[in-house]
């Protein structure tokens, strides 16, 4: 692979909207942000100072394409030797999550693309410039909503008849029963596949964020190669717009914006779980907390 590494964590900061800007201003008077250099940063709140060290670190200026081709761009080419690969945007409600893995609505000028569009012109690039190997792209958009899971590419599903449930066999691994999937031959057709599923989601209004994800989403392309010589391989790409973590009092959450924030933080906690044992080491891994860890398991 690309990297010795299995787990990358890179830190991206949007620019502060004047909602946050007043906030900082009233009530923390003596703040500072220090980037140290392009993997640490140091905070500083009054006279605590609190230093961090990631991957890499995007500042407010960085530009999507620097994001992609630094964070993403390794993972797409792990995937396309035949690799399972997963990439994912975690942080709270309003932080720009779904800017940075889809870009804003569209139309948008294309410095503004996010990862998964970028991600689909890789793709194809790489197919257009091997001639010596057959492709064939599949791809499916799920989202996981109060730990039930809805075909985003069947829009009159979303009773609960319509939920799909996560199967395992030794023989195929994890996968979620009934999912559509449909083969793909263009960038375009990924676009209107993501555009489709988009627009099934499930969002409302929080006092973070004025459309916020109440749900998580995975884009996934499976790319099948078949060589000259008759061997083939397969890779799958898992793309992931994880719903925001939220702290109750900033968002104003209540009622059913309040269930669907419980069961957002639960399966976060459950992702941060596999997470840590995956970087520690440990001999068990918790994959089964949750429904997001069971079906991103061959790929984490």
């Amino acid at each position: 692979m690309s990297s010795s590494c299995g787990v990358k964590v890179i830190c991206r900061f949007r620019p502060m909207n004047q909602r946050e800007k007043t906030e900082v201003l009233t009530n923390v008077p003596e703040w500072n942000l220090n980037f140290i250099d392009e993997s640490g940063l140091e905070v500083t709140l009054g006279k605590s100072h609190y230093t961090f060290t990631f991957d890499r670190i995007f500042d407010s200026d960085s530009k999507q394409d620097d994001v992609y081709n630094l964070s993403a761009r390794p993972t797409i080419d792990d995937v396309l030797e035949g690799y399972n690969g997963t990439i994912f945007a975690y942080g709270q409600s309003g932080s720009g999550k779904t800017f940075t893995m889809f870009g804003p609505d569209k139309p948008f000028p294309e410095p503004l693309k996010g990862i998964i569009p970028r991600a689909s012109q890789h793709i194809f690039e790489h197919i257009e410039e091997d001639e010596k190997s057959s492709y064939a792209i599949k791809c499916s958009f799920l989202e996981i909503y109060k730990e039930n899971i809805r075909d985003l590419l069947s829009p009159n599903s979303g009773g609960t008849k319509d939920y799909l449930k996560v199967r395992e066999s030794p023989t195929r691994g994890v996968w979620v029963d009934g999912l559509t999937s449909e083969f793909a031959t263009c960038e375009q057709d990924i676009d209107d596949l993501i555009a489709l599923g988009d627009n099934s989601r499930s969002v409302s209004a929080t006092q973070m964020n004025a459309r916020s994800s109440r749900s998580h989403s995975i884009f996934i392309i499976t790319i099948e190669q078949k060589a000259e010589d008759g061997s083939t391989k397969t890779g799958k790409l898992n793309l992931v717009d994880l719903a925001g973590s939220e702290k109750i009092a900033k968002t104003g959450a209540t009622g059913e914006t309040l269930e669907e924030a419980k069961k957002i933080n639960q399966s976060l906690s459950a992702l941060g779980k596999c997470i840590n044992a995956l970087t520690t080491a440990k001999a068990h891994i918790p994959y089964r907390e949750s429904k997001l860890t069971r079906i991103l398991q061959e790929s984490l």
